[in-house]
């Protein structure tokens, strides 16, 4: 009997470590889980920032080829008459037509997003320009495009390759608007008077890239009519934020993790 109750408890030690082995099995576990996971975070964010930074580069790449092909911007005719030799460039930003009208985007969260628009004209997002660089005649959701009867794109060439999307999601959506990995439009700025150079609606602010000793930030040139970059399109991305602020610098606060083409 006695030899009985010892092989008992010897099963009942032997249960016992194995479950003792097993907590901290699960322990070392979580540990690992703890210590992996920012890590696993900040590379799946490294590679939305490589993506948008590749897919902005095409989105220029495109504008300058369209330029080769038809010697003109692919600006819309209801922009370029708006165009002034005081503020020749436009931007397109996060306000886009529904109707008669411009209304803000929202981001995939159902929030606006913050106004980016070249003030005092009629506001249009890069849905457009996309348009006419892929050669299309009305957005999937039914409404026509500036390029309607292919007046922008006569030859049909397809000069920007992008996945289609739902809306709010990547990539070009019903609306046609191109969205960048974390679902927020791409803001685009175009050469209007065909200087080789151009001035966004938001960096060519002072106040967001004014830097020391009177040189812009992220490259920029301070010229008459704000800060220049020395390229004919300026594409740049909100970031994982989603934000913009024209109240902070561009190297700082929401603005920090914004994506510039030309940088």
């Amino acid at each position: 009997m006695k030899s009985i109750n010892m092989q008992k408890n010897q099963r009942l030690v032997q249960c016992g470590f194995t479950l003792v082995e097993l907590l901290v099995v699960i322990g070392i576990i979580s540990i690992l889980a703890a210590m992996l996971l920012p890590a696993l975070s900040g590379a799946k964010d490294s590679a939305k920032k490589a993506q948008a930074k590749t897919e902005m580069q095409n989105i220029a790449g495109a504008v300058r080829q369209y330029n080769a092909e038809y010697n003109r911007y692919p600006i819309p005719p209801q922009i370029s008459k708006t165009l002034t030799a005081a503020s020749p460039d436009y931007t397109f930003g996060t306000m886009h037509m529904t109707g008669s009208r411009s209304k803000l985007l929202k981001n995939n969260k159902g929030e606006s997003l913050p106004k980016i628009a070249s003030a005092g004209r009629l506001q249009i997002s890069n849905a457009e320009v996309v348009a006419i660089l892929q050669g299309v005649e009305a957005f999937r959701n039914g409404r026509q495009t500036s390029n309607r009867n292919n007046k922008l794109n006569s030859r049909k060439v397809m000069f920007l390759n992008a996945k289609n999307a739902t809306n709010t999601q990547p990539g070009v959506g019903l609306d046609g608007v191109y969205r960048d990995p974390w679902g927020n439009p791409y803001i685009v700025s175009v050469d209007g008077n065909y200087d080789g150079k151009v001035i966004d609606a938001f960096y060519g602010r002072s106040g967001v890239s004014a830097g020391g000793d009177g040189e812009g930030l992220n490259g920029l040139v301070k010229v008459k009519g704000g800060y220049q970059a020395n390229t004919p399109v300026m594409v740049w991305s909100l970031g994982s934020d989603g934000l913009a602020s024209s109240d902070e610098k561009s190297n700082v606060g929401v603005n920090d993790d914004n994506i510039l083409s030309w940088q």
